[in-house]
């Protein structure tokens, strides 16, 4: 596979994020009730790639403990994870390769909104066919009447 560009790496780390947060969140009991077992399993796949290879990260164990952080409180702790995972998919091609071909099922969409912000009648549509569709508030945030389609 060619070289990844830092743009594409940071939108990976997004994306693996992305789908590890409702994994991991509160409401992670409903993940595979709403995504289907399949959406469950293959984010239970990616946190066990993601986890093997922070276990290898000559860090005094700081990549785990980031990705421990991040499975207690994945609101808390998103940025954290995303910002550990840059620089290790960025110096190793085969670790981002793995992920890029767990992760790419389409495109990324994200809707993300600061503290205090509100988003109304947002509408994200793709016509892939499959992808990824992520809404992110702050604290004290409205996300309302949005929709997200898939064709």
């Amino acid at each position: 596979m060619d070289p990844i560009t830092l743009a594409a790496l940071t939108a990976l780390a997004t994306k693996v994020v992305g789908i590890l947060t409702p994994f991991f969140s509160k409401a992670g009991e409903a993940f595979a009730s709403k995504f289907g077992d399949a959406a469950y399993q293959e984010a239970q796949h990616l946190y066990q790639i993601v986890h093997d290879r922070f276990a290898k990260e000559p860090d005094n164990g700081r990549a785990n403990k980031a990705l421990q952080n991040f499975a207690d409180d994945p609101q808390t702790y998103d940025t954290v994870l995303k910002n550990m995972l840059l620089p290790i998919l960025q110096s190793d091609s085969h670790f981002a390769d793995a992920l890029t071909a767990i992760t790419q099922k389409g495109p990324l969409q994200i809707l993300e909104i600061g503290t205090g912000s509100t988003a109304k009648g947002t509408q994200m549509e793709n016509t892939a066919g499959q992808g990824v569709q992520i809404a992110r508030a702050g604290d004290h945030s409205i996300l309302e009447n949005n929709i997200f389609k898939i064709n």
